[in-house]
């Protein structure tokens, strides 16, 4: 069980390898992020389930440093990770980055006020020492079809030995690097637990899916 506080972000879900950037200006958050930072506490950053108050009404940006914004109810599911402070601006603001070290799921909440901590628990997958080498091929090709050839740069990285021979577990994370689907699709394919399934639900949206 690890205790670990939640940053809700709506339309953002974040996967395991994945270092996720931040821009905090909320009081509630930067004293979140200042407090992990000390105590050595990860922090989650999860996708919302919907609006609980909404954000007051402001006219300056000195206000909005002031006030915290609309509050959200987060999905259980989440990825999680240590924080490190990049920079402190002269007006408090903060630029951080959380290098995303594992899933979690919720258990219990141990605090909700200035900011939610909660019990979580690891959520692996079932099938971690499977490796499904011919889903990940068929994958990178769809993907290589969707991207044209003023985009070398990425196509050379899809090409790369590295890249091609990575666990299929880590692939299956790494992928949305360069994929973005809508944010309750990309929640499902954090909250599936079988390696298989995530690259077959990819494989399938490849067909049409946006990339990036």
């Amino acid at each position: 069980m690890q205790e670990v506080a939640l940053f809700p972000i709506p339309e953002l879900v974040a996967f395991p390898g994945h270092e996720i950037p931040l821009h905090v200006f909320e009081p509630r958050y930067r004293r979140m992020v200042a407090d992990c930072v000390r105590v050595d506490r990860p922090i989650g950053v999860c996708h919302t389930k919907k609006q609980i108050r909404p954000a007051p009404q402001l006219t300056t940006t000195q206000e909005a440093l002031q006030v915290n914004q609309a509050t959200y109810q987060p999905y259980e599911v989440f990825s999680a990770g240590p924080c490190r402070i990049l920079e402190t601006l002269e007006d408090g603001r903060l630029h951080a980055a959380i290098e995303m070290s594992a899933r979690y799921r919720v258990v219990s909440e141990v605090q909700t006020l200035p900011y939610k901590i909660v019990q979580a628990e690891a959520l692996p997958d079932e099938d971690t020492d499977s490796e499904y080498p011919e889903l990940q091929a068929e994958i990178n090709e769809r993907l290589l079809g969707l991207i044209g050839s003023e985009y070398q740069p990425l196509r050379d990285k899809l090409m790369a030995t590295e890249w091609i021979n990575q666990s299929s577990e880590r692939f299956s994370f790494k992928i949305f690097q360069f994929l973005r689907f809508d944010a309750d699709i990309m929640q499902q394919l954090l909250e599936c637990c079988s390696i298989e399934s995530r690259l077959q639900m990819i494989e399938g949206l490849l067909e049409g899916g946006p990339v990036h």
